[in-house]
């Protein structure tokens, strides 16, 4: 759409995580379909297992739960950000920094 503006968050954020698959024994995460910012762009979706995800967040990446937005393409609806909680043997991912006791992205499952 001519004249739309991104939302600030869609500026900030380096992932937004949409979807998720967990497996259900471990209750870790098993796949995780997201969109990355690579510049000033947005790349389709991509599917993403624990390791890939928790290396970006290792990097300091900024990763965020959300939706995009139907509106304009690279805008996302966004719930908030992702974060490990608890040490390397026992680390979860976490919507907020609300405790957990396995991975949680507040996102629709796939």
């Amino acid at each position: 759409m001519p004249g739309s503006r991104l939302s600030d968050i869609s500026r900030k954020a380096d992932m937004v995580v949409v979807a998720a698959r967990y497996d259900v024994a471990s209750g870790r995460l098993a796949q995780a379909q997201a969109y990355e910012r690579r510049g000033v762009v947005w790349t389709d979706v991509l599917l993403l297992d624990r390791e890939a995800l928790m290396a970006r967040l290792r990097a300091r990446r900024k990763v965020y739960s959300g939706a995009p937005k139907a509106e304009v393409p690279g805008d996302f609806t966004v719930r908030g950000e992702i974060h490990v909680q608890g040490a390397n043997g026992r680390a979860w991912l976490a919507l907020g920094n609300n405790p957990v006791e396995r991975d949680e992205l507040g996102v629709p499952v796939f």
